[in-house]
């Protein structure tokens, strides 16, 4: 399968996922000192909503495009709103890629890496973001990114894993080097995307991710359509590793502002709950 995000931008998936990505940027900015922000699986920098593959599927018109006419005066949604530049009466063009909402929040004194497989992708993110010197983007594999820049010399940040589940064994990987990844920088803030197809497979990640014994893990999951509806994603989900303060009740009322504007009446549900405790018993 070749996978392009194009099909996918602005869809409850991204959403979501973005919601919870600037809330644990914000977070960070709470300290005066220095971040690092590493994004595994980057993209480019913008997509285009009025492309031929965008209206296609018309993902990001039952998403992001629902959720500014649903919900534009949700205070909760505040700060994603105005990250993605949305306006009342205004039509959403361009969906931002997770690059660049990371480099929004970026301060003189804070850095961040791109990273991205794809070359023609990364080249459209050196050239969509704005650095001002403090962002990098490297054409390489996410996952030895991870290997390679960690742990960062701010020794404060957070990562961003969002890889496009091409392959069957995409969690196992993803598992693996996020492990190691914990291993070599344990106070980092991890930040990981899954999606969810059905409720057997939604568990089996949730054991997947409480097998490896990882304190201070908290899953995040926002499903509009049904468990078995066999829709392909029925929804989306985050796991984060060392949640900054509040992110529990703060995404359980985002995502529940999301789920109600956008899901179809009476479909799915949000959960968000600590899959492991502050500290793991010996």
């Amino acid at each position: 399968m070749n996978y392009r995000h194009i099909y996918h931008a602005g869809n409850f998936a991204d959403v979501a996922k973005h919601v919870a990505l600037i809330y644990c940027l914000q977070a960070l900015k709470r300290k005066d000192a220095a971040f690092f922000a590493l994004d595994s699986h980057a993209g480019r920098g913008f997509y285009d909503l009025q492309a031929a593959e965008a209206k296609k599927s018309g993902e990001a018109e039952r998403g992001v495009r629902r959720l500014i006419a649903e919900a534009l005066a949700e205070k909760t949604l505040a700060e994603y709103f105005g990250a993605i530049h949305a306006r009342r009466g205004k039509r959403l063009a361009h969906y931002p890629g997770s690059p660049v909402l990371i480099a929004q929040e970026l301060r003189p004194q804070d850095r961040a890496l791109f990273v991205e497989l794809m070359p023609a992708e990364a080249r459209a993110a050196m050239r969509e973001i704005d650095s001002k010197g403090r962002v990098r983007t490297e054409i390489s594999d996410g996952y030895a990114a991870l290997k390679a820049f960690l742990p960062p010399e701010e020794r404060r940040g957070l990562v961003l894993i969002d890889p496009p589940y091409e392959s069957l064994d995409e969690l196992k990987m993803m598992l693996q080097a996020f492990t190691d990844a914990y291993r070599r920088w344990p106070n980092g803030t991890y930040l990981m995307w899954y999606p969810i197809r059905n409720a057997n497979q939604r568990s089996l990640v949730h054991a997947r991710f409480e097998a490896l014994r990882i304190p201070k893990m908290l899953l995040a999951d926002l499903v509009i359509h049904p468990d078995d509806a066999g829709l392909g994603l029925a929804g989306s989900g985050m796991l984060i590793v060392n949640p900054p303060y509040g992110a529990d009740n703060y995404l359980s009322n985002a995502y529940g502002a999301i789920h109600k504007a956008v899901a179809p009446s009476g479909s799915g549900y949000v959960e968000v709950m600590r899959l492991t405790p502050e500290r793991m018993a010996q």
